[in-house]
């Protein structure tokens, strides 16, 4: 009869720790996967802020091997990371071509080649980010929020919800203003390449 008890105890508490356990897994959210930042963006803009569809055709290669359409309502998925913007689309560029360029058209990181036409204006990250309102992406490693002094000495840590002005780029590094006037060195993106920056429209 106590062996039984003993036995009836251990499996209730055992089904209670792995219960109480998968309940925290399951709810925690899942973090985002950062985009590579490539060689700059394209930002397509619309003058009448309407919600017509810019219709981006795909290619494998720049005009030939059509894989589909981008149709605007579903044009990036970075709006995590650009913020949403009325009547502007950003999507990042890995590479570039004469006027046609490669970009990150979804989450997964997929590629294909695009011919902007006239709406659409590419842009390097110097020139997209330069006085640009920023902030730190949630979910870094510690020592991305930490801002640094030219000499390599961090001096304070930054949360995902400051702001700050950036005031230029220096490899991976950007110099930003913080709000409050403090004027210090941030990674805009890590070692593998991969953003760490977003826009604070």
């Amino acid at each position: 009869m106590i062996d039984l008890c003993g036995r009836t105890l251990a499996s209730f508490l055992v089904f209670w720790v792995l219960s109480s356990t998968g309940s925290v897994v399951f709810a925690a959210t899942p973090l985002r996967m950062r985009p590579y930042t490539g060689i700059g963006v394209v930002v397509f803009r619309q003058a009448d802020n309407s919600q017509k569809n810019l219709h981006l055709q795909l290619y494998k290669k720049p005009g030939l091997s059509r894989v589909g359409v981008l149709n605007r309502p579903r044009l990036s998925g970075n709006e995590w990371i650009f913020g949403l913007q009325e009547g502007h689309s950003t999507l990042v560029v890995s590479a570039r071509k004469g006027d046609w360029l490669r970009i990150y058209y979804d989450d997964a990181g997929r590629e294909a080649w695009i011919d902007p036409l006239n709406n659409g204006r590419f842009q390097s990250w110097e020139e997209y980010l330069k006085r640009q309102t920023g902030r730190l992406l949630p979910g870094l490693q510690p020592k991305y929020y930490q801002m640094q002094q030219p000499g390599g000495r961090a001096f304070a840590t930054m949360s995902p919800k400051q702001v700050f002005k950036v005031l230029k780029l220096e490899n991976e590094w950007g110099m930003v203003l913080t709000d409050q006037a403090q004027i210090g060195w941030l990674r805009w993106r890590d070692e593998d390449g991969r953003l760490l920056m977003g826009i604070n429209p």
